[in-house]
Formats: structure tokens, sequence, C-alpha cells
């Protein structure tokens, strides 16, 4: 029962946008934990390369010149 609601617990909050290290530390379980947890509530993860989408920075883009 304590594992269900952990389950619950942990993906409401993935959903909502929270890291599963932020996760984690607010529930008080291990990162390892945390993510079963989240799983366990029927969650798919997060692609973590599209972090980056759109956030490039033109500015700083590196030109070479063959």
């Amino acid at each position: 029962m304590k594992s269900q609601r952990l389950a619950e617990e942990a993906a409401k909050m993935y959903v909502e946008g929270m890291a599963v290290e932020a996760v984690a530390k607010q529930l008080g379980v291990a990162y390892r934990t945390a993510r079963k947890a989240i799983r366990a509530g029927g969650i798919e993860f997060r692609d973590p390369s599209q972090r980056l989408v759109g956030r490039t920075r033109p500015d700083r883009r590196v030109v070479t010149n063959a």
C-alpha cells in the first residue's frame, strides 16, 4: 500500500514537471527509488535530449571555414 501511494505521488510530481532528482528529494527517497516509483505509476520518462531543443544560442555558434 505504501509503495502504491509513493508511486502515485512521484508520478504526479514528475508529470507536473519536476525532475526525478527533485521528486526523490521531496519524497525523501533515493534517486533510484524515485525512478522506480515513477515507472510504477505508469509514466514514461521524458527524453533528456529534448531539454536543449530551442535553447542553443545562435550568437555563440562557432563558424569554421574549411
